[in-house]
């Protein structure tokens, strides 16, 4: 399904997030035994400045605009439950500094933006009335910004 324009940031974020889990997992991935240390630090990083930046806004912007859909399909939403939950367990994951942990947060990274590419965007698009995705684009041009670097 074509993305709408007013879910174009969300989607833009979207591919520096996964342009993001691709570089922790190519840094935790070339790291040797000997300098494993220094490269989950690099990851690490890497990481925090993604969530502290734009992740942290974009879950905001999202959940924001689930409230929006669940009056449309109700509280109980099985994929917007499942958005909120992927949120939490990627902040969780971001706060440990274990090799294992940051891999994680990178293959649920990319498995998350999937599903809401995939699965819930096309189903917000088709729910949401006009003035709806009117202000919620508004809303997250104001918001979106770029990725910090590493």
């Amino acid at each position: 399904m074509k993305r709408e324009k007013f879910l174009w940031p969300l989607s833009q974020s979207h591919h520096r997030a996964l342009v993001a889990a691709k570089r922790v997992r190519e840094i935790l991935g070339n790291a040797s035994q000997a300098d494993l240390s220094g490269e989950v630090e690099k990851a690490f990083r890497l990481v925090q400045g993604l969530l502290k930046g734009e992740l942290r806004q974009h879950f905001l912007d999202e959940e924001e605009m689930l409230g929006l859909f669940e009056v449309h399909v109700g509280k109980n939403d099985p994929d917007s439950n499942r958005v909120r939950d992927d949120h939490r367990l990627l902040e969780s994951l971001a706060a440990e500094k274990t090799k294992e942990s940051l891999l994680r947060f990178a293959e649920t990274l990319s498995g998350h933006v999937r599903f809401e590419e995939d699965v819930v965007f096309g189903r917000i698009q088709e729910v949401l009335g006009a003035e709806e995705k009117k202000t919620t684009g508004e809303r997250l041009t104001r918001h979106s910004c770029g990725m910090p670097g590493e």
